[in-house]
């Protein structure tokens, strides 16, 4: 007689569902941090725009007047899918200093930046027929290319001629756009250079501050702890951070907190002035780059040369990065640590090991086994 075994049912035991709910409880926590750090990253940060640094969006002829009227205009044209040229200058615009748009202000000079969106002719769905603005473009603003840079001098009304006020910038060579050569038109006709490519990162400068008030330190001395407590903070602030500017200005500061532990704390004072020197002496000869390189130096060293007096407020938001940082790092490692359900069922396959519950198993007797054993008799 031969016995076949039923097949047995399943039931996880208690410790496989603990650690299924444990390692559930840790991928919400991981997230949790993950979203409060995103939401409180330095690069994140941003202060409202003010409305002279804003790019305002005209449709008709009656806009660009009633602009031009008091204001010089810095007029962007561009068809609905080119957009990137004007989203990288209206962002330069944002960037730029307040002193600078004063200062021209003061001279005479400046300009209200808008832009008109090219439209087609439409009817709307109440039936009435909208004629866009191609044909105001083309033909009284004289675009060709898109996207055009116009810049419109002030002093018009509803009956100025649109050719005494109007300056285009010239495509140079091919029809290929060089966003270089259009902010130096820009700069020509506004009296600045839009932007401010010369950054600081708000709460590094704070762990900066509190970085060199621990002073020159001994090795192993719980002040030199929090430097390097402090400096790992930024560190780890940076280490997954790959958008302009803020990865390129990240390594500044993990580099002047390097610096400053090999060769002390008044390092990065000595470089402010080494590099200021040098850029005072050779500024005529130096490319644009290469003072817009110095001059980032020596904004970041600044932070470290010339630190802030901190409030209450500072150090609570140092702690707070801290703490999530730490808690970043040992949710992580837990994740990797708790065994997924994918690799406890193939361990459990691997050993041969099935959990089967405590009932008894039914032997039935094969009918082909018993008829052959009655012959036999």
């Amino acid at each position: 007689m031969t016995m076949v075994a039923a097949t047995p049912n399943r039931r996880p035991d208690r410790p496989v569902q603990c650690r299924q709910r444990f390692r559930s409880a840790i991928i919400a926590i991981l997230a949790t941090i993950v979203l409060s750090l995103v939401a409180s990253s330095p690069a994140a940060s941003a202060s409202a725009v003010p409305d002279n640094k804003k790019c305002l969006e005209f449709k008709e002829d009656y806009d660009v007047r009633n602009a031009a009227r008091d204001s010089n205009v810095l007029l962007i044209v561009h068809e609905s899918g080119d957009k990137e040229a004007r989203e990288h200058i209206c962002q330069k615009l944002e960037n730029t200093p307040d002193k600078l748009l004063a200062d021209a202000a003061e001279k005479g000079k400046g300009a209200v930046f808008a832009y008109i969106v090219v439209k087609e002719g439409s009817e709307s769905y109440d039936g009435e027929w909208d004629a866009g603005n191609r044909n105001f473009v083309k033909t009284t603003l004289g675009v060709k290319n898109s996207p055009s840079f116009l810049f419109v001098s002030k002093g018009m009304d509803g009956k100025s001629k649109y050719s005494n006020h109007i300056s285009h910038y010239s495509y140079k060579g091919s029809d290929s756009l060089e966003l270089s050569d259009v902010e130096k038109f820009i700069e020509k006709k506004v009296g600045y250079r839009v932007g401010n490519d010369v950054f600081n990162i708000i709460f590094f400068d704070s762990v900066a501050s509190r970085f060199v008030s621990y002073g020159n330190t001994e090795e192993w001395s719980v002040d030199r702890i929090k430097q390097r407590l402090l400096a790992l903070l930024v560190r780890l602030s940076t280490l997954f951070s790959f958008k302009e500017p803020f990865a390129s200005i990240g390594k500044l500061y993990n580099r002047a907190f390097s610096m400053s532990f090999e060769h002390g704390m008044d390092y990065c004072e000595m470089q402010v002035e080494k590099l200021q020197k040098k850029l005072d002496s050779k500024k005529s000869s130096l490319s644009s780059d290469k003072i817009h390189e110095f001059s980032q130096k020596i904004a970041i060293l600044k932070s470290f040369a010339e630190p802030k007096e901190l409030t209450a407020e500072d150090d609570k938001q140092i702690f707070i990065h801290a703490a999530l940082h730490l808690g970043l790092l040992i949710a992580t490692l837990l994740l990797f640590i708790v065994p997924s359900d994918e690799a406890e069922a193939n361990e459990e396959e691997k050993d041969g090991q099935e959990v089967v519950n405590a009932e008894p198993v039914v032997a039935k007797t094969v009918d082909g086994d018993d008829k052959s054993s009655k012959k036999t008799k």
